[in-house]
């Protein structure tokens, strides 16, 4: 007697394929959406960077930052033609950095700590920032209660100038 065998299907390469092109495609809309959201910040950055370097005469860029309490503010950290490290805030409507020597205020690892000192659940962000026309630190947190709170800090000499909590 012959024994016969039966033959194994296998999945049709068409349905292999498909799953593929599939993946891909929402691998490719994926990059395109966050490439969409991320471009209008990528612009401003690029923006105060040449503003930096223009009225700031930075020669290189280190760090960049931004704050949106009352107005927007971009900060670029970076070197000096002297080849002093400083910083260039620089407003979202203006033209001109308002330029200050980092060894001449309170460092933004110092605002982080003091912010650290209040046991938030979690500090968002940590920006150099003008208030009242005067150079500030304006950290946002959550505190334990999840809830949005802010520190301005002046930059001069650490004071805390506004507090807001609970948000």
């Amino acid at each position: 007697m012959r024994q016969q065998y039966q033959r194994r299907r296998r999945p049709h390469h068409w349905v292999l394929l498909s799953v593929l092109i599939v993946i891909l495609a929402l691998l490719i809309s994926g990059a395109y959406v966050i490439n969409k959201a991320t471009k209008p910040l990528s612009q401003q950055q690029t923006r105060a960077e040449t503003v930096a370097k223009k009225s700031g005469h930075l020669t290189s860029v280190n760090n960049f930052y931004w704050t949106n309490l009352d107005t927007t503010y971009y900060t670029v950290a970076g070197t000096n033609k002297a080849k002093q490290a400083v910083y260039a805030i620089v407003p979202k409507s203006g033209k001109n950095a308002t330029v200050l020597k980092q060894s001449a205020g309170m460092s933004r690892n110092t605002a982080l700590k003091q912010a650290w000192q209040r046991n938030p659940k979690k500090v968002l962000s940590a920006a150099l920032c003008l208030f009242n026309g005067k150079p500030a630190w304006q950290v946002s947190y959550l505190n334990k209660s999840g809830e949005l709170c802010y520190l301005t800090f002046q930059y001069s000499n650490g004071k805390v100038l506004q507090q807001i909590a609970n948000i």
